[in-house]
């Protein structure tokens, strides 16, 4: 199979995109929709245009590692010798994607929008638009973007599929949920996949021919993954038989179905669930019905739709029981996928208030120098700049994870190299399964709030569908609810709080002092505040711990000093999991879920600051407010 090379591909795209979409130098204003093919089309390059993302790709993300830890084969395929190059490359990839972005795909936005998608025997049926924005992207690659080479993949690292996300969403989110699901669907079958199932699927996902869904949710069962009803069946010849419904499935026309399902009817409890590959159309027939689609408040040109298996033939993906921890791989993943459509979502809505902001006048000067306003825009970009600092971590940190993994397969490996890959590996995973809820919540929380604010600063005109800002309130609504809602992500925050404190309750009560002196002595300034929003945190996460041991142990603390509190740790890691009062804690989830975000940010700014010093007013000011933030909330948890 020949595999193209990313220069390759870049290049023929670039020719591709000024030919297909023929640019003109003029532009519109941004903040509207273009109205008709013969209008001046508004073309910008939505990765050369964004200075953020340029200083991360650059600046905070080690290259030379990352190019070390690829395979031979990996490096062949992407035809560069050096880490230089490597970098080059997918910059040009990137680059080309851009231009699509910034040109075609927001020319044809607000008919996607506006031209709902259809099913029709059988078949999905796309506006001109979409479709025009579909295949134009096929052809620039973006199927086999993050499959691996030998199936006739490009082989991305996770961080430039979550970049791409971004662009994407910038400029379309139905056109990015479109296209969104080769990669996430082609990992898990590459990872789970028996070798047959590889060669059958991932070359036909490569070359766009197939894309696929993620099948979890039910009519009665969201997220409470073990009240699932769906079963399997296994058959004589080894493939099985699915039985039930899925509801809310993205982009669920498609032609593989990832099946989260029951070993058998009846049966209970996570390790009974298992993952399978099911085929929508076997052999020129449904394997899959598709019984509607959903009409939503947003994403019109994506389908969401509702799943039927009805003796659907599937095959099983790895062993059985162990579905439910395949699926955590590509529901994290997703998670984080999420944290980039928000921050596409943020980036669009924060350029159009910026822009109008600045062109419209009032009492003789633009409304941008006006205190309100002006400060309302340095919020909106500071936030953007906060989560985006922690997205691209998160996102580098899972590269180097799936990087790091396949290396370890290489049975030749040093044991000294091996040794020290697998250290560094549990470190990033670490740093991932912490910052996945916290960037999941925020994004979920804050990008409706954006787009809102947007919307008000446009003022009237923000209200009317001339304008893209009441689209992207609408397009906003989705991200604290899919792949989980924002209080899943709270609940899941505070667990591993609760967790990491039992796990090590001497080092809790030591950090605190430490922290406190930290904050009041010789360090730079930022990271004097840095350490005054943990040392909150901390006690925060104190004030839930004594609340715990209060509702459930018959016994009063007799001070709030140490020797107290490494008793109240003391029992919670003993008796923790017996407890039958646990409210405290989930009642003040979502609390400390937020105060998590904002250190987690702060921490990630100080370290961008500390790269490059221009960058410290934005540590600044993020922290100025997010500590009075975290206090605020600290002093809820204390009085309610």
């Amino acid at each position: 199979m020949k595999i193209k090379c990313i220069n390759e591909i870049s290049y023929l795209e670039l020719r591709h995109s000024v030919l297909k979409m023929n640019r003109v130098k003029n532009k519109i204003d941004p903040t509207k929709f273009i109205v008709s093919e013969s209008a001046t089309m508004y073309s910008e390059n939505f990765f050369t245009d964004n200075e953020e993302i340029q200083f991360f790709l650059t600046k905070r993300m080690d290259w030379e590692k990352m190019y070390s830890w690829l395979s031979d084969e990996d490096k062949e395929a992407i035809g560069a010798s050096s880490s230089e190059e490597y970098q080059s490359s997918w910059f040009d990839a990137l680059g080309s994607l851009g231009e699509i972005c910034g040109g075609l795909l927001v020319k044809n936005a607000q008919a996607v929008d506006q031209s709902k998608i259809k099913f029709v025997d059988g078949q999905d049926v796309m506006c001109p638009e979409l479709k025009e924005n579909y295949e134009t992207l096929k052809e620039f690659g973006i199927p086999a973007l993050g499959v691996a080479p030998q199936y006739g993949g490009m082989g991305a690292p996770f961080h430039l599929e979550m970049v791409a996300c971004e662009l994407l969403n910038r400029a379309c989110p139905s056109t990015m949920l479109n296209v969104g699901w080769y990669s996430s669907i082609a990992h898990i079958i590459e990872t789970f996949g028996s070798q047959s199932i590889k060669d059958e699927y991932l070359p036909k996902i490569a070359d766009g021919t197939w894309s696929g869904n993620m099948a979890l949710t039910e009519p009665d069962a969201g997220s409470d993954l073990a009240a699932l009803r769906t079963y399997g069946e296994k058959q004589e010849d080894g493939t099985w038989k699915l039985y039930g419904t899925k509801r809310f499935i993205s982009n669920g026309t498609s032609q593989i179905s990832l099946v989260l399902a029951k070993n058998e009817k009846g049966a209970q409890g996570l390790s009974a669930l298992s993952l399978f590959l099911c085929p929508r159309i076997l052999e020129g027939q449904d394997n899959i019905k598709v019984l509607k689609l959903e009409e939503k408040v947003g994403l019109h040109g994506s389908a969401t739709v509702e799943l039927a298996y009805d003796g659907s033939k599937a095959w099983l993906l790895g062993q059985e029981g162990e579905g439910f921890q395949y699926m955590l791989r590509l529901m994290n993943d997703s998670r984080i996928g999420v944290g980039f459509q928000g921050l596409g979502l943020m980036e669009a809505t924060y350029k159009i208030a910026h822009q109008y902001a600045h062109e419209r006048e009032t009492w003789g000067k633009p409304i941008a120098k006006h205190e309100l306003i002006e400060q309302e825009l340095e919020r909106l970009d500071v936030e953007l700049k906060a989560i985006r600092s922690l997205c691209y971590q998160a996102s580098y940190n899972g590269a180097m994870v799936y990087l790091g993994q396949k290396l370890l397969n290489d049975e030749t490996l040093n044991e000294d190299v091996r040794g020290q890959i697998e250290k560094d590996v549990k470190s990033y995973s670490r740093r991932v399964r912490k910052w996945t809820p916290l960037i999941k919540y925020w994004v979920g929380e804050k990008s409706v709030v954006h787009a809102r604010q947007a919307l008000q600063i446009l003022g009237g005109y923000g209200y009317t569908t001339e304008y893209k800002a009441e689209w992207w309130v609408r397009e906003s609504l989705i991200y604290s609810l899919y792949e989980g809602t924002s209080q899943i992500q709270s609940l899941m925050c505070v667990k591993d709080v609760l967790k990491e404190v039992v796990r090590s309750p001497k080092s809790f009560i030591e950090s605190a002092l430490g922290l406190k002196i930290k904050s009041l002595t010789g360090v730079s300034p930022i990271r004097k505040q840095l350490n005054k929003i943990r040392y909150v945190s901390h006690n925060a996460t104190l004030a839930i711990l004594i609340k715990l041991f209060k509702a459930n142990i018959k016994e009063s603390l007799s001070a709030i000093n140490d020797k107290e509190i490494l008793k109240v740790i003391k029992v919670l890691s003993r008796d923790l999991v017996k407890f039958e009062n646990v409210s405290p804690a989930l009642y003040h989830a979502q609390r400390i879920c937020e105060i998590k975000c904002i250190e987690h940010m702060s921490e990630s700014l100080v370290h961008d600051a500390e790269e490059d010093a221009d960058r410290t007013w934005i540590a600044e000011k993020f922290m100025k407010d997010g500590l009075l933030k975290v206090k605020y909330l600290k002093s809820q948890i204390d009085e309610l």
